[in-house]
């Protein structure tokens, strides 16, 4: 069982809506498929340095484009991948609760309320 989530994302010529899934081990925005990245027609936006489950390193590039995830729309720095699946990282999911059920299969994800009962 793999959790997943819907993600709209968009660059300067289209966008998009995808089931992606949601790697707690992936600590940027999103990770479109390449061929989804060259339709939305993304900006090349700078590189980083990331670590792989192996522990290897890689150099990336990150595009900028924008999200709507969980009703919020946002600017979103984006990396290509080979794979055919999209991935929605760790710092798209800031500010909200994860919730997974293995067993039965069961993904809760929400937002957070922000400011109410706080002082």
């Amino acid at each position: 069982m793999t959790p997943m989530a819907e993600i709209e994302v968009s660059g300067t010529r289209r966008k998009v809506t995808l089931d992606a899934i949601i790697d707690t081990g992936f600590d940027g925005h999103v990770c479109i498929p390449i061929d989804v990245g060259v339709t939305l027609g993304l900006e090349l936006n700078g590189r980083t340095q990331v670590e792989l489950a192996d522990g290897s390193q890689k150099v990336e590039l990150l595009f900028a484009g924008q999200a709507t995830f969980l009703d919020k729309k946002q600017r979103v720095r984006m990396t290509l991948t080979d794979s055919e699946e999209a991935l929605i990282g760790t710092e798209l999911l800031t500010g909200c609760r994860l919730s997974v059920d293995f067993d039965s299969g069961d993904v809760q994800l929400k937002r957070k309320p922000t400011g109410l009962g706080k002082h």
